[in-house]
Parts: structure tokens; sequence; C-alpha cells
């Protein structure tokens, strides 16, 4: 029988930021606006308004408030938390969510358990917030904790700085707070950035684990997919499943365009018929939307899911075997009818041709067995055969307007790119690219084509800043956590091989720490003619030897501790020679050292245009601050969820409830509490909104009615900026 779910009427106060990110503002680009696939747009609707749902008796699932949609199971004497968001700050807005709506539950029964189903950092990076002083069981598959930190699928990784950089851009974080551009994520809604609150699992399951947990009887059953570590979860009395990655609302993402490791379609065929074997009347998504309900709706839909991902598979690999490369496959491999229409199905996320070619990868390699293809070419050297074709660069450039015209974008955009990889100042070609980058933008309804086509588009243009970032910014929760062999291929991976060619050092690594662990606690570190050979041993006759703790050693390696302060503050002792060596052997690396950050001081004009700035206690509305840019100073590298205005003598401080960007007012240089009442000035500024009676209340501005006080608005850059702190001050008058 169909169960109507519950739905939360209200919206929680700590989660407005996220329903701020639904509501239109103003925006800083040019063009003001890049229409989107109204097909994309109706997506949205699976997460707008973000909806707390009650699956049935116990379960519930939140959903629209996070990257992924935790659920909690509650029990007789306890709660269950599956997947707890994918940061701090994400688990605390689901969290306040799953409190307004069930009445405080988290304060009445304890966490007892917080159940992983994959190493994905969406998933596992709020456990703190719903762990609290619970000490709850942290569940997983067994493979986890490695798979967390592999090189071949985490991020956490030796391809940390490119797999974070594309990420970046394959989910349009840089303008996820303006409509005119972010759409939606394919499977998610947005992501919220934090830091990390994971914790390593205390249980962990191999094939399957029945267990009881806090009365509630759960399965917890392998189902290798997206990631080899999947687990399902299911609840055999009250008939619910909860999934994640092998199902979804798109057609699945055999590959991203951030980088994936080996995701096999035939572990998604035999995980999901696993789950359709259970005959589930109620189907929890992690990604994607509403919960499924009815046996027979979801045995459909999962074998139409399955019989998909099937059809692409064997199509594929039938046409590989007639000798078909993958872009001969491509134009021959269509699904039929009654899958091409599945809602499940569509390509939001995943997209078919890509898959097909990640196929084609995976059972033949890079080769596609055309002698054509024997010879790997850069892609200047292509563009400079392409323009000798056309007869000269400027021809290229005409022959790439020419197919732009014909509404050929895909074409227009890489003949246009081979121009400008020619001749980057060729003003013609690049209007050609960005219009060829605009319009498949808007053509498309693959969330990830739109995100990276805009996110490129605007860094292109000098619109954005999208720096690849350094492994310096990886959260400090998770460096605690990293295993020394996933340190040691960063170090690999960092060193310089033309400084290196000519070195053969023996270094010999000692970490106090680790000596009652299962992890060595010596190590020889070879550095031989431009490569980096690490074992788990004592070195004879090392150059010299370096000893540290673990975490010290690790902090020096991805940057974040540099290597003086650490030798001259006793964390690092060098023995058999002068600690001079020991800085000449780093510098072979090619590591970013972190040097204590000083504060940029930033322009603050509250209630921009007027002189004063009288606030009223008693006003329930909001009061506008701006961050103002300059010349040398883009406030779009300004993380906005970082904000607070606080004042002297205050701890805590209020975070905005909104922002938005355009150009409102011009800096004031005179003193502290003078002002000016000038507008706009040419530089895009970063406009706030605080709630007044938020301010009053936590910044006692009551006690101080009748008085002109000094606000602080402090923040930091953006993660991929650096990450460093913001400051500066304005003056508000409080009326009595």
């Amino acid at each position: 029988m169909k169960k109507e779910f519950a739905i939360a009427s209200t919206y929680v106060a700590v989660a407005l930021c996220i329903v701020f990110l639904w509501i239109s503002i103003a925006s800083a680009f040019d063009p003001e606006v890049v229409e989107a696939n109204p097909k994309l747009v109706n997506l949205s609707a699976d997460w707008k308004p973000p909806t707390v749902y009650n699956v049935t008796d116990g379960v519930y699932v939140a959903v629209g408030y996070a990257r992924t949609n935790p659920v909690l199971i509650e029990g007789t004497d306890g709660l269950i938390v599956i997947d707890p968001a994918g940061s701090i700050t994400a688990a605390e807005i689901v969290k306040a969510a799953y409190n307004e709506h069930l009445d405080n539950i988290f304060s009445k029964k304890p966490v007892k358990a917080i159940i992983y189903t994959h190493y994905h950092d969406c998933h596992i990076n709020g456990a703190t917030v719903f762990a609290g002083n619970d000490s709850p069981e942290i569940i997983s598959h067994e493979s986890l904790p490695e798979k967390l930190f592999s090189p071949s699928g985490a991020i956490y990784s030796p391809a940390f700085p490119i797999k974070t950089y594309r990420s970046i851009k394959m989910f349009g974080m840089p303008y996820q707070q303006d409509p005119g551009y972010y759409v939606n994520g394919g499977i998610i809604p947005f992501v919220l950035r934090g830091p990390s609150g994971y914790l390593p699992p205390t249980i962990t399951v191999q094939d399957e684990l029945e267990t009881t947990i806090a009365g509630v009887n759960i399965m917890l059953i392998h189902a290798p997919g997206e990631t080899s570590d999947i687990i399902l979860v299911w609840l055999p009395e009250k008939k619910v499943l909860v999934e994640i990655g092998n199902f979804y609302k798109s057609f699945p993402a055999i590959i991203t365009l951030r980088g994936a490791s080996f995701r096999n379609p035939l572990d998604y065929i035999e995980s999901i018929d696993k789950m359709r074997g259970l005959n589930a009347e109620y189907l929890v998504m992690i990604h994607s939307g509403k919960p499924l309900v009815g046996a027979e709706n979801i045995s459909r839909t999962l074998t139409n899911y399955r019989d998909g991902v099937q059809f692409v598979h064997d199509q594929t690999v039938q046409n590989m075997n007639k000798g078909l490369t993958p872009g001969e496959i491509i134009e021959v491999v269509k699904l039929p009818p009654h899958l091409a229409n599945d809602p499940y199905l569509q390509e939001y996320y995943g997209q078919i041709d890509r898959d097909i070619c990640q196929i084609f990868l995976q059972y033949m390699g890079w080769y596609t067995g055309k002698s054509r293809d024997l010879f790997p070419m850069s892609p200047t050297d292509e563009a400079q055969e392409m323009a000798e074709l056309a007869g000269g660069v400027n021809k290229l450039a005409a022959k790439a307007q020419d197919v732009l015209d014909e509404g050929k974008l895909e074409w227009a955009l890489i003949l246009a790119d081979d121009v400008l990889l020619l001749n980057p100042e060729h003003a013609g070609a690049r209007t050609i690219k960005n219009a060829a980058m605009i319009s498949l933008a808007e053509e498309t309804y693959n969330a990830q084509t739109r995100n990276y086509l805009l996110s490129e588009y605007l860094e292109e243009t000098g619109q954005i800043t999208i720096p690849i970032p350094t492994f310096k910014i990886m959260d400090e929760n998770l460096v605690v956590y990293m295993p020394m062999d996933t340190l040691f291929g960063i170090m690999a991976v960092s060193l310089n091989s033309s400084k290196s060619l000519d070195k053969d050092i023996v270094v010999g690594l000692h970490l106090t720490d680790l000596t009652s662990t299962t992890e060595p606690a010596d190590y020889n570190m070879h550095v031989r003619r431009g490569i980096l050979e690490v074992q788990p041993q004592i070195p004879d006759n090392p150059e010299f030897t370096v000893t540290a703790e673990s975490l010290v050693w690790k902090h020096v390696v991805i940057g974040k501790l540099d290597p003086q302060d650490a030798v001259s503050g006793g964390d690092i002792v060098i023995a058999d020679a002068d600690p001079q060596e020991f800085y000449n052997f780093l510098a072979l690396f090619n590591l970013c050292y972190a040097k204590p950050i000083e504060e940029i001081p930033v322009y603050v004009d509250i209630k921009p245009c007027f002189c004063p700035n009288p606030l009223n206690p008693k006003s329930q509305g909001v009061l506008s601050v701006a961050v103002l840019g300059t010349e040398d100073f883009d406030v779009t590298t300004i993380d906005p969820s970082t904000i607070q205005l606080t004042r002297e003598g205050i701890e805590e401080g209020v975070a905005p409830i909104r922002w938005s960007y355009e150009d409102v007012a011009t800096p004031f240089e005179g003193e502290l509490c003078d002002c000016h009442d000038l507008g706009g000035d040419g530089f895009t500024d970063l406009t706030l909104e605080f709630d007044t009676q938020g301010l009053v209340s936590n910044l006692k501005l009551d006690e101080v009615a009748g008085e002109t006080i000094a606000l602080t608005l402090i923040g930091s850059l953006k993660e991929e900026e650096g990450g460093t702190p913001i400051e500066g001050e304005d003056c508000i008058w409080v009326l009595k």
C-alpha cells in the first residue's frame, strides 16, 4: 500500500543560507544570465524546498539541505545516522533540520551508530556533529580507511591538487550563489564546503553484517559499483533500502569530469540485482530527491536502470569486438526507447558517450586499434597542423566562426581553442570560443558539462580565478588519519626531476609515535636520479636521519609547517648532519611551505550610500554590509560562508543570512567612524545582509544604545585562494 510522506513545513533558522542558494541575487558576471536547459532546471524541484521526509515509521531522510541526503533511523533507545553529510557546516544544518522537524530528537536520544555507505568525502565529513558526546559506533566497509586515501580513486591522494581543481569546476563551486549561472549538480543540489568531522570506523563489514542497533534490525550488504567499498543498508522489518552510488536519478557516471577510479559497469549490475532481490517497499537515495515507494515501482525502476547499464556495456563491447573505435561506437550505441525515456536514465550527471569511452578504456586501454592513433601528439602540434591546413591561424579562426554560425558548437570550440593555443591573444578566436562554451552550456542538460563549461568560460575571461590547489589545503582532520604510504606517494610525485637527476641521496626517517603501531616507524628515503624510493626499514649508511612525530612530518611534506620552524622548535631533530643538508634535501621537492598568515585588511561599508549608519535595535529587518572591491582586491576570492560580524568584547560573531555581488560603494580613506555616502566605483563589491535582531541579541547592542561603536567583519578567502584571513571595520550608531 502506498504511504504518503510527511513533509517539513518550515525551514530551520540555521539553514537559511541553504534556502538563499535558491534565491535570485545580482550577478557579477558577464553575461549576467546564461540560460539553462529546462530539463536541468526542472530537476532542481527534486531538492526545493529542503524537506525532511518521513519514509516510514522511524525512518527519515533530509533532502535538499546538503550535497547528500543524510538518513536518520529512530530506534527504541537511540538513533542511527547514515552518511552524515560532507562537512561540519553541512552536518550542522541537517542536524538542525531534524531537530526542528522531530522536536529536538538529538537531545532526547543518543546516537548509537553512524554508518558510512562509502568513502567519498560528502558522506563522511560530518560525523563529529552527529556523534557529539555520544561515542557511537562508526560502521563502514573494511576497505574504507584505505580507499579514502588510495591513489586511484580518492581526492586525498597524490592527485589531490588536480582532482580538487576539477571538482571545483565540475560542481560549479565558484558561482553556486549565482542563479544566472548555477542550476544544480545533476545528482546534488549544491556543495557546502567546511571543515571535516570524519571519524574512523570502529566496526567494519566485509561481505554482509546482520546486527541490531537501538532495537532496529539492520543488514549491511557489500555492493560495489561507483566505488568498491559501497554498502547497502537494509531494514528487513521495515522493508526500507538505503543506497548510494549504484542508483540515482541519472544515467550513472562510469567516469566523472573530476576523474575517478575504475568503475566496473558489471559491478553496478550485480549490486542492483542484489537490491532487486530484497523486494523493498521503500528505496531511499542518498543522492537525488525524494524516496521511491512501492515494491512494484521500485522493482520496475531498478530493472530498467540495470538494463540501461548492461545495454551500454554490452553494446560497447560488442562493437569494440567488431574493431570500432570509441568515437565510432558513440555513433551507433543509443538506448532503446523504453530505456531512453525512463526518468531515472536521463543524462543529468553521467553521460553515455563518456561512459562508452571509459568502458573501452577499461577493456582496451587508450589505443583505439587504428594506426593513425599510434603516435600521440601534443595539442599544440595538432593545432599547428590544423592552422597549416586552413591556410594560417587567421584562416583557422575564420573557419571556427563558420562552424559556429552553422551551429556546430563542438567544432567551433575545438577550432577556436586551436587558434588560442597558437596565439593566446587572438581576440576573434577568444570571442568564438566564449560564444561556443556559452551556447553549449545553454544547450546541455548534463550538470557536469554545464558547470565545467561555465567554470572554464569565467576562468578564461578573467571573471574568476581558480588556481590549482596545493597539498597544504588538505583538511587537518583528514591529514591526521592519512597513512604514511599516501604521504610518501605525495613526496614521490612532488620530486623535482630536473633538480634531482644527478642526485643519489639516502636519508633515514624515524617517526617516534609509530613505534607501537601497525605502521612502520622507520623508513629509508632514497632520492635516486629523478625518483624517490621509500622502504620501511632503517637504512645502513644514511646521509643523515630525521626524527619527528608522524604528524609533524606530514605537515612538513604537505606544506603546513616550515621545516626550519620545525627544526628550530625542536619538533624535528637531524642526526649526523647540519640542518642545512636537511633543507637542501627538501629543496629537491616541489613543496609549498606555509608561513605565518597575516590578515588581509579590507574596506567595509555598513549601510552603503548612507552616512552615518544608524541601527534601530527594534528593527525586524536586515543590516546591509559591503566588503568593497578595489583594483588590487577581488571580492569573489572571499568565502562568504566564513564571514562573521562582531565587536570588541564579544566572542561569538554573527553570520550573514545571504549575500550577492554588485558594485554599491566606494572605499573611505578617513578616520574610523567618519564616513561618506558615495556609491559604486566600478569595482564589484560583496554585499551581505545580517539579521538585525540576531545582531542585537548576539552582539548585545542594547547595552550600547545611543553610542557609535565599531563593528569588525572577519572571514577568510576561499580554500583554493589560500584561505587567508580578512578583517575590516566600520561603525554603527545604535539608536535608543
